[in-house]
C-alpha cells in the first residue's frame, strides 16, 4: 500500500550541464531510435505491441538524458521501495546498467562517426560503418540481454496488485517534488506491458534481430 508521509523524499537532481560535444550524440540517439522504429515496424503496426515497442526504443533504450535518468533512479529507488514495495521498483535498478552501457557505446559510435568525417546528417551506411568499427560485441550482447531483463522485470512489476493505482495517486506529488519523470516512466511501462502481455514475441524478436545485426556488422 502507498504510505505517503511516512518517508521524506530525496531531493530531485538538477539537469546536468550539457557537454559541448552533445549535438552529434543527440542526433545519434534520435537516429538510432528512428532506425529501431523502422526495423521493428511490424511490431509498431500492431495495436498490441505499438506502445510497448515505443517504450522500449525511447524510454528504456534511448532516454533523452542518460545522466538525469540514472541519477534520478539512484536517488528515488530506496524511497519508492518503501512506498510501493521492492518488485515494482526493481526495474529502476536494472535500468541503470543498461543506460550506462548504452551511453558508453554511443560515445564510441560518436567518435567513430567523427573519425569518418561525420559531424551531422547521420545515414544508415555511416552508422553501420561506425557500429562495426566500434565492435565491442560482448557489450552489444549484454545490451540486448539487459533490454530483455528490463522487459521481464517490468512484466513482473505489473503483476503486483494495485501498483498502477498507487503510482497514479503519487504522480501529482511526484511532479511537485521534481520526480514526475520517474513515476511517468513506471506508469508508461506498466500500461504498455499490460496491453501487450505476453511480451515474449517482442523480446524474442529483439534478441534475434539484434544478434543478426551484430553478426553482419561486427562478425562472430
Amino acid at each position: 500500500m502507498l504510505r505517503l508521509g511516512l518517508l521524506r523524499p530525496p531531493r530531485a537532481p538538477q539537469t546536468p550541464t550539457r557537454h559541448a560535444s552533445l549535438p552529434l550524440k543527440l542526433e545519434l540517439q534520435a537516429f538510432q531510435t528512428e532506425l529501431l522504429r523502422q526495423d521493428y515496424a511490424d511490431f509498431q503496426a500492431q495495436p498490441r505491441f505499438a506502445a510497448l515497442s515505443e517504450f522500449f526504443f525511447t524510454a528504456l533504450y534511448a532516454p533523452a538524458d542518460f545522466d538525469l535518468r540514472n541519477e534520478s533512479f539512484r536517488r528515488l529507488h530506496d524511497w519508492l521501495t518503501g512506498l510501493i514495495g521492492r518488485d515494482p521498483v526493481t526495474v529502476l535498478a536494472r535500468s541503470i546498467e543498461l543506460y550506462e552501457l548504452t551511453d558508453s557505446l554511443d560515445d564510441d559510435v560518436v567518435l567513430a562517426l567523427r573519425a569518418a568525417g561525420v559531424e551531422t546528417g547521420i545515414t544508415r551506411p555511416a552508422w553501420e560503418a561506425a557500429y562495426g568499427k566500434v565492435g565491442r560485441r560482448l557489450d552489444r550482447q549484454r545490451q540486448v540481454e539487459l533490454l530483455a531483463d528490463n522487459g521481464h522485470a517490468l512484466d513482473l512489476a505489473c503483476r503486483v496488485p494495485l501498483v498502477h493505482t498507487e503510482l497514479r495517486l503519487f504522480r501529482p506529488a511526484a511532479g511537485l517534488l521534481g520526480w514526475g519523470h520517474v513515476v511517468d516512466f513506471l506508469l508508461r511501462g506498466h500500461e504498455a506491458i499490460t496491453r501487450a502481455r505476453p511480451i515474449d514475441p517482442l523480446l524474442d524478436a529483439l534478441a534475434a534481430r539484434e544478434t543478426a545485426r551484430m553478426d553482419r556488422l561486427i562478425g562472430q
